[in-house]
């Protein structure tokens, strides 16, 4: 059976300066964000703040993964000037993806919001694609707010080695030692505190915004959650 209407009231009056506000909600305040669900464009702003301060943390982090990236051992049968070639076609890649970034994020979630949509769907709870595109636009703050975090945690750590040390932890990783099992680490390591509190504030805001328990929330928010883990443990498997 489908889950009924909502119980939180939705806002009919829209005000870029409101949705811009409005995006803190997501941060801390379920009941908050669910009222900005319906919006039309609130996820435009969500996005331009998202890929504004993961831009910064970019910026932050590409010297330094230059850096590491001239610290690998130069393959055999590779010359010196074409392994520069290679670190600079790299950094070419990494400058055009600064530029689209906007448009990559929008694709990300809007690939979120369709799992959503989908597991919302075979779980019996109402929900129109724009209004999970809303909801993962308002979350994406939270992972851009981690990298920017790491960003500044890495600077202020000095000049990495290893691209492994361009990711520093915020989970129960951090107290393993880095001989620790790879996949072990990995799997620690994504549920940080800032992917927990994604997932913590999603959940509220499915169940707020969609009138369901937190229960069912969940087991709409699962799929996505593990998708996150698995992509996560793959990427672990070619980490140097």
């Amino acid at each position: 059976m489908a889950a009924s209407a909502p119980d939180v009231p939705r806002q009919t009056r829209e005000t870029v300066l409101d949705d811009l506000v409005g995006i803190a909600s997501f941060l801390a305040d379920p009941e908050g964000a669910a009222r900005r669900l319906d919006r039309k464009w609130f996820w435009l702003g969500a996005l331009l703040i998202a890929s504004a301060i993961s831009l910064a943390a970019r910026v932050l982090i590409m010297p330094l993964l230059q850096h590491v990236l001239e610290l690998r051992p130069i393959p055999a049968n590779v010359t010196p000037e074409q392994f520069q070639r290679q670190i600079a076609i790299s950094m070419i890649i990494q400058r055009v993806a600064n530029y689209l970034l906007p448009l990559i994020l929008a694709c990300i979630l809007a690939v979120q919001a369709l799992i959503l949509w989908a597991s919302g769907s075979i779980a019996g709870v109402q929900a129109k694609f724009r209004s999970l595109f809303n909801l993962t636009s308002g979350c994406s703050v939270i992972p851009a707010l981690a990298a920017l975090a790491g960003a500044i945690v890495v600077r202020a750590k000095g000049e990495p080695s290893t691209v492994a040390e361009l990711q520093p932890a915020f989970g129960l990783d951090m107290f393993l030692d880095e001989s620790t099992n790879r996949f072990l680490l990995a799997f620690l390591g994504y549920f940080s505190v800032f992917e927990i509190w994604w997932i913590v504030m999603a959940l509220l805001v499915l169940s707020a915004g969609f009138g369901v328990s937190k229960s069912k929330a969940g087991l709409v928010l699962a799929p996505l959650v593990i998708l996150g883990l698995i992509l996560h443990l793959v990427s672990a498997a070619f980490q140097r």
